[in-house]
C-alpha cells in the first residue's frame, strides 16, 4: 500500500512542469491560436474559453508535453475533442457551402497556424487529403465571394 502511494507521488511531480515560465510562454503563444480555432467550432466565447483551458489542462498533463511538437498535437487533438459534439451537430443552412471537414480545415490553417502534416496527424488522413479539403474549401468561398456572386445577391434585395 505505500509503496504504491510512493509510485502515484512520483508520477505526478514528473508530469508537474519544472518551469512556470515555460509554462506561462507556451500558453501565451499557443492560446490565441487555439482560442481561434476553438471559437469556430462552437460559436461562443465563453464555452470556447473554457474548452481551451480544459485542453491546456490536459496537454500540460501529458507525459510528453515537454516536446513542442507533442504538446501541439495533444493540444488540438484534445480541443478538436471537447468540440466534436458542436462540430456535429447540424448547422442551419446560413448560405455557407462548406462542409463541415472543409470548414475545420480551413480553421486549423487560418486559425490556428497548423500545418497539412499536423492537420493530417490530427484528423488521421492523408496529408495529400487535407490538401484535397482545403483546396475545395478554399475554392468554395472565392465562389461565394466572387463578383457575380455578389451582384446575384444585391439583386436579391
Amino acid at each position: 500500500m505505500g509503496l504504491k502511494l510512493f509510485r502515484r507521488k512520483q508520477h505526478s511531480e514528473a508530469t508537474r512542469p519544472a518551469n512556470m515560465g515555460a509554462v506561462n510562454e507556451r500558453y501565451n503563444a499557443y492560446f490565441p491560436r487555439a482560442f481561434a480555432y476553438v471559437r469556430s467550432c462552437v460559436g461562443g466565447e465563453m464555452l470556447a474559453q473554457d474548452i481551451v483551458i480544459q485542453a491546456f489542462s490536459r496537454a500540460f498533463s501529458h507525459p510528453r508535453s515537454a516536446d513542442e511538437d507533442c504538446f501541439r498535437s495533444v493540444l488540438f487533438r484534445t480541443a478538436r475533442r471537447l468540440c466534436r459534439p458542436a462540430l456535429k451537430q447540424a448547422r442551419v443552412d446560413d448560405g455557407d457551402s462548406l462542409n463541415r471537414r472543409e470548414r475545420e480545415a480551413l480553421s486549423l490553417v487560418f486559425d490556428a497556424g497548423l500545418t497539412r502534416e499536423q492537420i493530417a496527424r490530427l484528423f488521421r488522413i492523408r496529408e495529400s487529403t487535407v490538401s484535397a479539403l482545403l483546396m475545395t474549401g478554399l475554392r468554395k468561398l472565392k465562389e461565394q465571394t466572387s463578383p457575380a456572386a455578389a451582384a446575384a445577391y444585391l439583386k436579391l434585395a
